[in-house]
């Protein structure tokens, strides 16, 4: 609010300014023309001319009210965007401005409700998500202290039986607090890459093999399509992590019977990945913010960070990652290396 009148009351000293130049500048020629004027018909009375400098001033201050009230209009929405600009500053993401004044105007006016409305959704889900990590952090977590403490108490013998699964949880933590660091970096353009020269042809026979017998378990088949030979300057366990992250996506939500593809082929100079599946699929609205931080599914199960890591990486290679969806008729993500 202070902001808000701080302008309008520049904005009315200046006009206030302008008001007194032209009473001044009014008065002068008034004098003048009193002083210097020749006398109307001998007599002593004004001189010709007296009557237009109060009609001069009438008009301008007329026009001065006028051009006063426009542009008291026009500011007014943008006064109610910079009161509104001072409580977002404070947190509070709920606050909109009521579109008004000229089209120009109603455009800033617009693009700060759309900002408004993208920080309270992403205000959301930053809650959420660093509830589930929390929630994923404390799960292993009980796990080890609950066995540790029971072989303390010698209620269980630490041998292997009651050793490997707490090595399997202290994984699981490494795990999650490797993705944040990864998104920290990335996020603060300080993300490494370890090229070196990689064939993807390679790479992605590997993943499907690794994932085959899990798959397999699942009911699910999992299949390459490798149209040529591509080798490119990467980082292999960069690209391999992002297709880890697909592939176990994919995994996650394809049904009994369904397939998972992977596919490789060039295309205009750069290499083209595919990963399709067969799954439940998502609304188009959803698969084009899948790969955006801080976004997931309420029954994903993860952390939410895979796919914006996904992304993070590919983008720090030059490459561009997107996902093509519709329900009931699965998920399909390209990924285009230069």
């Amino acid at each position: 609010m202070r902001r808000g009148r701080k302008l309008r009351r520049r904005l009315f000293l200046f006009l206030g300014f302008i008001f007194l130049l032209f009473v001044v500048a009014a008065f002068v020629v008034n004098h003048a023309g009193d002083t210097w004027g020749p006398p109307r018909n001998g007599d002593d009375g004004p001189p010709d001319g007296f009557w237009w400098p109060p009609v001069a001033l009438l008009l301008i201050g007329s026009l001065i009210f006028l051009a006063a009230r426009k542009i008291t209009r026009t500011f007014a929405p943008l006064e109610g965007v910079m009161d509104a600009a001072g409580r977002v500053a404070e947190g509070d993401y709920a606050v909109r401005v009521t579109p008004g004044g000229p089209s120009d105007v109603r455009g800033v006016v617009t693009a700060f409700n759309t900002m408004t409305e993208r920080l309270a959704t992403n205000e959301t889900q930053r809650k959420h998500l660093l509830s589930d990590i929390a929630h994923e952090l404390r799960t292993p977590l009980a796990v080890v202290h609950g066995t540790i403490e029971g072989m303390i108490d010698e209620v269980y013998p630490a041998d292997r039986e009651h050793l490997s699964p707490l090595l399997d949880q202290t994984r699981t933590i490494a795990r999650l607090l490797d993705d944040l660091q990864t998104v920290a970096t990335a996020e603060a353009g300080m993300l490494t890459l370890h090229r070196g020269s990689l064939d993807l042809g390679d790479l992605i026979r590997d993943v499907a093999g690794s994932y085959a017998p899990m798959a397999a378990r699942r009911g699910v088949t999992v299949t390459t399509a490798i149209a040529q030979p591509v080798t490119l300057d990467a980082d292999a366990g960069r690209i391999r992590q992002v297709l880890d992250n697909l592939v176990t996506n994919a995994l996650r939500y394809t049904p009994e019977g369904g397939t998972i593809g992977l596919e490789l082929a060039a295309a205009d100079g750069e290499a083209e990945i595919v990963v399709r599946d067969t799954g439940r699929g998502m609304p188009p609205e959803d698969a084009a913010r899948m790969f955006e931080r801080f976004v997931k599914s309420s029954d994903s199960g993860g952390s939410g960070l895979g796919l914006a890591i996904a992304r993070s990486l590919i983008e720090a290679h030059g490459g561009m990652i997107s996902a093509v969806s519709a329900l009931g008729q699965g998920t399909t993500v390209t990924i285009r290396l230069p």
